[in-house]
């Protein structure tokens, strides 16, 4: 099979190589900054949809737009029990109360610090913040021990859950790590169990002692009576995971994607996703009954990206791919103008490395870094691990799935890596091509691998990576 493959792969190139015989090997020189002044992924425009109802949940209201001329940015949701409405809370701690939900206060959160969670108590007459410095706030008739002491969870506090008696909770922190608080007992804790961490979510099972926890690369982790009943990982992950909720009777759960992908196991009903939200989705909060869920979308300012490190050049767009990008790079430069393309024929992920380090040492490297490599062959975990460490600084990456015939021994372990991998690092992002290839055979050449220049197939790859940027 491998010798098949390099024979397809070695047609594949000649067909680029025919087709892009007039190009020079590399377009290092096109080195001109985003035209207009305006950096990509720097919007500044409100976002303010209500949270997307599925199933039995019904639609309460949203942020009046006075509420969010005050660039409030909704960081967490929780529904009532009995499914009459719902909480919105801000990063800031303020939180707004909608149909059967009451206000029963907001928090004063200190400079640096921001909510991650909100979490009503079972009588929905109350409810704790918890904060990513680990503090609790607790409001109407919630109770919490040493509520606004910071707690020791290392990595930072991502999300908290209750006890089912609510005299406790577990607060999760991004590397895997779980701290009790009150009555509830510690059933299990991984601190450390990623670099970086990619924890995003901790939810206890009901009725029972236990909890599970969700990551950014859809891994489940099961502690005390909670019950594994499947993960993301793989094919289900195109993008990166972002909440969970648990069924009523604790046998299943939702996982939801920030592109609107909701994803049930065990027991859990499948009531719908939202793939076509106007703004990335958030979280996701159940109802008690199991009986539907809603999704929360980016409610707020929309977010502009980091300053670039030393090397990197802000506002500034590097495109680093091999021959299939020089398919895509004349709808590239119509969809983001002024984007640096360098592209090569036969270019391996190890020279695409030593092309960035050698961008980023000359002071040329975009701080906004588009990765499209793997047509040629395999990617190790250690080779997107030298990628990123070379663009350690930059705003933002983002990586592009390949498409390749299936008799291509590597055609599925490339965009395994890139989907595990991209989920670690919240900056970055993955253009999931080739789900959209998939879909659409007719794009491509004979090869299965190249597409006309300008053609719909191009297109589509170059709107892909621009909604990613």
């Amino acid at each position: 099979m491998v010798a098949l493959a390099s024979v397809l792969l070695a047609g594949s190139l000649a067909f680029a190589a025919g087709a892009h015989a007039s190009r020079a090997d590399g377009l290092a020189g096109i080195r001109a900054p985003v035209a207009g002044g305006a950096c990509p992924g720097s919007g500044t425009g409100e976002l303010g949809r209500p949270p997307l109802p599925f199933g039995d949940a019904r639609e309460f209201g949203a942020l009046p737009r006075t509420v969010l001329l005050r660039r409030l940015r909704i960081a967490a949701m929780a529904a009532d029990p009995d499914g009459g409405g719902y909480w919105l809370a801000s990063a800031g701690g303020r939180v707004f109360g909608y149909g059967a939900a009451r206000f029963h206060g907001s928090a004063d959160v200190a400079r640096g610090d921001r909510i991650v969670a909100i979490v009503p108590t079972s009588d929905g007459r109350g409810y704790v913040l918890a904060s990513s410095d680990g503090r609790l706030f607790a409001f109407g008739d919630a109770r919490v021990r040493g509520a606004l002491e910071p707690l020791p969870a290392t990595g930072g506090v991502v999300s908290a859950a209750a006890m089912p008696d609510g005299r406790g909770y577990w607060l999760a922190s991004a590397d895997g790590g779980v701290t009790s608080v009150g009555d509830a007992t510690l059933r299990g804790s991984t601190p450390g169990r990623r670099e970086g961490g990619d924890i995003v979510a901790i939810v206890a099972t009901p009725g029972r002692p236990g909890y599970w926890l969700a990551a950014a690369s859809g891994g489940v982790l099961s502690h005390g009576a909670a019950r594994y009943y499947g993960s993301a990982i793989g094919e289900h992950a195109h993008v990166r995971i972002v909440g969970m909720a648990a069924t009523r009777d604790g046998r299943g759960y939702w996982l939801v994607a920030a592109d609107g992908t909701v994803m049930p196991f065990g027991d859990a009903a499948d009531y719908g996703s939202a793939p076509a939200a106007a703004s990335p989705i958030v979280s996701i909060a159940a109802l008690a009954d199991g009986r539907g869920y809603w999704l929360l979308p980016t409610i707020g300012p929309s977010p502009g990206l980091p300053s670039p490190g030393k090397g990197f050049v802000a506002c500034r767009v590097t495109a680093i791919g091999d021959s299939v990008m020089l398919d895509v790079e004349p709808s590239l430069q119509a969809a983001i103008p002024g984007i640096a393309v360098d592209a090569s024929v036969s270019r391996q992920w190890d020279a695409g490395v030593a092309l960035a380090a050698q961008l980023r040492s000359q002071g040329v490297l975009g701080a906004i870094v588009v990765v499209d490599l793997g047509t040629n062959g395999p990617v190790s975990w250690q080779q997107f691990t030298n990628m990123m460490d070379v663009l350690a600084g930059a705003s933002r990456v983002v990586f592009v799935t390949v498409h390749l015939p299936a008799s291509v021994s590597w055609s599925q372990s490339v965009n395994s890596t890139l989907v595990q991998g991209v989920a670690r690092y919240h900056r970055d992002r993955l253009a999931d091509f080739n789900r959209l290839a998939e879909a659409n055979p007719q794009w491509f050449a004979a090869d299965g691998v190249h597409m006309p220049i300008g053609g719909p197939g191009a297109q589509a790859m170059a709107a892909l990576i621009k909604a990613a940027i």
